[in-house]
């Protein structure tokens, strides 16, 4: 391959690549503006400023795998900002407190994000599809796993279910999608943080 060659190749690919992110970034601002039913490739090639649909059908095999782009660029983005503050945490107590701190503080800033992350989740559920709770039993193990070495850190004789407590971890990390001040609730990594450092009385039926 010749040099010129390569260099249109290398700039084919660079074209390519940044046309994909701005019909991901189009489907993103869509599904927020409009949610999942309404969303289209129609409206998203006009969101996107794009002359016609067919330019998004070069990229995607229709709406599906466009809305599975979507997923796999959110989820990306918040793995980007909350796992490193997990993974870089002195202890798994500490690492609770970051997820659940970092969490909330990406779904602050990335509301257009998160309200498409919500829309293909519930969109999908109620098309009879799965993507949406495979996420969610995906986070709930994950912070399970947090609670279970939170507690054996901690030495907790009566050990809460580190399952149920993930499920309300979760929970309340999804309110922020919906809570109209989002800030209010970086307060919830000193509830659950709490409520694990709390040794009951002895005779406590707990």
């Amino acid at each position: 391959m010749s040099s010129d060659n390569g260099a249109v190749l290398r700039e084919r690919t660079f074209t390519e690549v940044a046309r994909r992110d701005q019909i991901v970034r189009a489907a993103i601002t869509t599904l927020a503006e409009v949610g999942y039913a309404k969303t289209s490739l129609g409206k998203i090639a006009r969101t996107a400023g794009l002359s016609s649909v067919g330019m998004i059908s070069y990229y995607f095999d229709g709406k599906a795998e466009l809305m599975s782009e979507v997923l796999a660029t959110v989820l990306a983005g918040a793995e980007a900002e909350v796992g490193p503050r997990v993974r870089e945490a002195p202890g798994k107590l500490a690492a609770l407190r970051a997820y659940i701190e970092a969490s909330v503080a990406y779904i602050a800033g990335h509301p257009a994000e998160m309200a498409a992350l919500f829309e293909i989740s519930s969109g999908q559920h109620k098309q009879g599809e799965s993507a949406g709770e495979d996420i969610e039993a995906v986070g709930v193990r994950i912070v399970a796993d947090l609670v279970a070495g939170a507690q054996a850190e901690l030495g907790t004789p009566d050990p809460l279910d580190p399952y149920v407590v993930a499920v309300a971890v979760r929970g309340a990390i999804r309110m922020a999608l919906t809570h109209p001040r989002p800030a209010d609730l970086s307060r919830i990594a000193d509830l659950f943080e709490r409520s694990l450092r709390f040794v009951p009385p002895a005779g406590d039926p707990r």
